[in-house]
This record gives structure tokens, C-alpha cells and sequence, in this order.
């Protein structure tokens, strides 16, 4: 019986498994994460992360949700990934990841404990409908702010951006008044969105706090969400409840965003090596 050698990691909760290219082979990606990331019947996680060799960069990276299909960007699991590349590191450093979204860099800061800390660069926001995609009956302005999104019986607004991947941010005044869950799993489907979205909820705090809920696609219900934190404090920043330095609180702890003045979105947040393996197939 053959296996595959994987380490298992989480950022805040969100938790994905690392596979190294050479050991996958030419074996069918999307089956096996299904198959790997089942919380009953295999390792389980949010997502499968397979990380490869090539020149100029430390390695490349893709990225394989819990139902097979394949997402463009993660910000907790390209801090996984640089987890496990710099497991042995104690002093700063860099790594850089060839993405489907291009070349990105996670700087290591410092160890906490168990968790190291890094400051991912995740990218430029894009507020373009075409580009999200986000495809209404009638093209939206531009940021795309405070739109009324038909959702079950009623509307909510939405902010639409693209961050690495679709996003859709929703505020909440509390998780008491709305069924969150619920209209995560209505809006990642929406017809609106041709390639399904993340979405994002949100409660402010405070000018530099929110607190923050997610419901990702692919996966459903996540404890966390890197890109998500990222375009959550976008949309706070954009409608004036927030600056362009923001605390996410999550489910299980908080990460930083800087929106930075040349617009380049930073995140900053903890990964833990949690267990290393052999996965039988």
C-alpha cells in the first residue's frame, strides 16, 4: 500500500496539509484532497497545500480546497507553508512562494511559543466587477460598496473586492442578530458570482478593530481566513469605520492587516506545526 508523506498545520484554526510535489506525482489532486481533508475518514483540514521546486524561489505553491477544487491564493496557508520551510529558523528571514496570483513573500518575525509569526505581503486589492468576477444584472459603480445583494428573502449590502481571491464582506451589528452560517452558504453560490466567493462578516469594534466571521468557498464554515481578513479590513477601511491598520479578531485568535499607503495589503498572524505523517491511500 502506498502513502504520501504530509505535515499538518493551522493558521488561527484555518488548518491545511502540506504535500510535497514529488511524493504527489501524477496522482489525481482533486480526488486526493477530497479524500485526505475528509475529517472522518482521513487526516482532515480546510485545504490541501502542494508545495514544488523551482527556480528563483523558495518553492511554489498551490492550493487545493476541501472539496477538490483548486483556489488561487491563501494568506494562513502560505504562512503554514513558510511554517514548515523555516521550522528550523530563529532568526528573521524570507520566503518567497510562486503563486497563481504571482510571487509572494512571507517574512518570518519571531516564534511564540509552538506558533511562528510571519508578515505576508498579500497583494493589491481590485475593486473591479470583472475582475472579482462579480457579473449583477446591472454593471455595479466602482468600488462596489454597500451594494444590495439579493440574498433568500431579502437583500444585504455588500462590498465586493477582489483579495488573491473573490471576496464579499457583509457588516453585522451583532452574530445574535443575524443567521450568518446560512447566508454564507446562500451568497458563496449566488448567481452573481460565475466562480463562487469567500465571504466575509463583519462586526466593528472600534476604529482599529473588527471582529469577523467566515464562510469560505469550497469549504464552508472556516475558523479563519487569511486573504478574508485581509479584504475584511479593505471594507471597513472603505467605508470609513476603520484606518488602514486593523486588528481581526477571529474565532480563535487575531491577526494584524496593514492596507499600506502604496497599496500593497500586509498580513501578519501566527502558523503551528501540529503533526507530521504518512497518509495511507
Amino acid at each position: 500500500m502506498s502513502a504520501i508523506p504530509f505535515a499538518k498545520a493551522h493558521g488561527v484554526g484555518n488548518d491545511f496539509l502540506l504535500l510535497d510535489e514529488r511524493e504527489v506525482g501524477g496522482r489525481d489532486v482533486a480526488r486526493l484532497a477530497l479524500t485526505i481533508c475528509d475529517r472522518h475518514c482521513g487526516i482532515g483540514a480546510d485545504g490541501v497545500v502542494i508545495l514544488g521546486a523551482a527556480p528563483g524561489v523558495d518553492a511554489t505553491f498551490r492550493i487545493y480546497n476541501a472539496d477538490g477544487s483548486e483556489a488561487t491564493l491563501s494568506g494562513n496557508a502560505l504562512r503554514c507553508a513558510a511554517a514548515w520551510l523555516a521550522r528550523e529558523a530563529a532568526q528573521p528571514a524570507t520566503l518567497s512562494f510562486e503563486t497563481r496570483m504571482g510571487r509572494r513573500l512571507v517574512h518570518f518575525l519571531r516564534r511564540e511559543g509552538s506558533a511562528a509569526v510571519f508578515r505576508t505581503e498579500i497583494g493589491v486589492p481590485s475593486f473591479g466587477a470583472r475582475d472579482v468576477p462579480f457579473h449583477p444584472a446591472e454593471p455595479p459603480s466602482e468600488p462596489i460598496v454597500d451594494f444590495p445583494l439579493p440574498a433568500g428573502d431579502s437583500a444585504v449590502s455588500a462590498t465586493v473586492l477582489h483579495m488573491g481571491n473573490p471576496q464579499c464582506i457583509v457588516f453585522v451589528e451583532s452574530w445574535a442578530s443575524v443567521n450568518w452560517m446560512g447566508l454564507g452558504k446562500i451568497i458563496e453560490r449566488h448567481p452573481y458570482f460565475p466562480d463562487r466567493t469567500n465571504v466575509g462578516f463583519v462586526r466593528v469594534v472600534d476604529r482599529s478593530t473588527v471582529e469577523v466571521r467566515f464562510w469560505e468557498r469550497g469549504v464552508g464554515h472556516t475558523l479563519a481566513s487569511g486573504t478574508g481578513s485581509c479584504a475584511c479590513a479593505v471594507a471597513a477601511n472603505l467605508a470609513g469605520k476603520c484606518g488602514r491598520r486593523v486588528g481581526v479578531q477571529l474565532e480563535r485568535g487575531q491577526m494584524d492587516v496593514n492596507w499600506r499607503e502604496d497599496g500593497v495589503v500586509e498580513l501578519t498572524g501566527p502558523a503551528v506545526i501540529v503533526a507530521e505523517g504518512q497518509f495511507r491511500l
